[in-house]
């Protein structure tokens, strides 16, 4: 008897550019500095009035934390680095490590951090088309409580915050994030995410799982003249009840399920994003307010960014002048930055 064995296709394998990856890797603390530093430098200061001793500046401050996340090192331990910072002139002074602290709890921080991410994902707008979108938690040292009813007992459980992303499939570089309690719905968080990065982007693909599958997400997708490949659940049908898109969309999905979801599978790499974050910075929040515990998350999304921008400077010979992009972000703490740099 014979028997006929079918010769797996080889595995589709990408080489590592070594020599790029080396010296993206022995130049990335000094570029950090210099790129956060540079990234931190657009913010807008006020000058303080009244009596009493004058604010911090807002840009070293920004630094200060955003160094602070990237080292991954206690407040007081960090104190070291930010002395190398001001020996580098990149500060002017070297802040006590309890007023880096303090600055987490600033809720003006958030759109400003916000901005900056959406910023240092400019230099990338002539590489990433193609887009994911996805959420994942982040433990706390919080706990809350809550009443068992069945056997009317309280109980402690840990309280955790969830970064929304979306981010390009490319180079896993952050264009949009919302940060929420725990339990939100991933789903509330998909037209902000899809607005925010139109706004930056030319949209041709984006991906996501199940849990945004809606005739309304997959209409903002097209109005934005992008295909959303976003599996359907197993009750779902045709009928377009309005959206001619999930009409056509779930007719794709039902007759090249195959070549659909080799569409889909490009949402794995936010899943690599969410690696390359936790691995780098922690899943962790050290912060114990809802406050310092977003910008906590906002840091460790800007500083991804930043360590993705200069492993592309090698990779792909990126420009990572940021000036040009400031006009097209709608914040006014940088479009004041930029008068001044004007």
């Amino acid at each position: 008897m014979t028997y006929w064995i079918d010769r797996a296709e080889p595995r589709q394998t990408y080489p590592q550019q070594w020599h790029e990856y080396n010296l993206s890797q022995t130049s990335e603390k000094l570029m950090f500095m210099d790129m956060l530093r540079e990234l931190s430098g657009y913010l807008e200061v006020k000058k303080s009035t009244g009596r009493g001793r004058p604010s911090l500046n807002v840009q070293e401050m920004v630094y200060c934390m955003g160094l602070l996340i990237y080292c991954g090192k206690s407040s007081r331990r960090t104190i070291s680095e930010l002395h190398i910072s001001k020996d580098r002139h990149l500060i002017s002074q070297v802040p006590h490590f309890n007023s880096i602290l303090n600055h987490f709890n600033e809720k003006s921080l958030s759109k400003k951090l916000q901005a900056l991410i959406t910023l240092s994902s400019m230099p990338l707008k002539c590489v990433e088309k193609d887009f994911a979108v996805d959420s994942t938690g982040f433990t706390t040292s919080v706990f809350g409580r809550w009443f068992d009813h069945k056997w009317g007992k309280k109980n402690d459980h840990r309280l955790w915050r969830k970064a929304h992303v979306m981010t390009g499939v490319k180079t896993n570089i952050i264009t949009s994030i919302e940060v929420t309690k725990g339990t939100s719905a991933d789903i509330n968080e998909f037209p902000t995410l899809v607005e925010k990065t139109s706004e930056q982007f030319q949209l041709r693909e984006v991906s996501a799982d199940m849990a945004y599958t809606s005739r309304e997400n997959m209409n903002l997708v097209s109005s934005k003249g992008a295909i959303p490949f976003i599996p359907f659940k197993s009750n779902a049908t045709g009928n377009s009840k309005g959206s001619m898109v999930w009409k056509r969309m779930f007719q794709y999905f039902q007759e090249h399920y195959d070549e659909y979801m080799q569409h889909y599978h490009k949402r794995s790499n936010v899943e690599t994003t969410f690696s390359m974050i936790k691995r780098k910075f922690g899943m962790h929040l050290r912060s114990k307010s809802d406050t310092a515990q977003e910008n906590e998350i906002l840091c460790k999304a800007l500083c991804h960014n930043i360590v993705v921008l200069i492993h592309e400077t090698f990779e792909l010979g990126l420009n990572t002048e940021f000036e040009p992009h400031l006009s097209a972000i709608n914040c006014a703490a940088l479009h004041s930055a930029q008068k001044t740099l004007n």
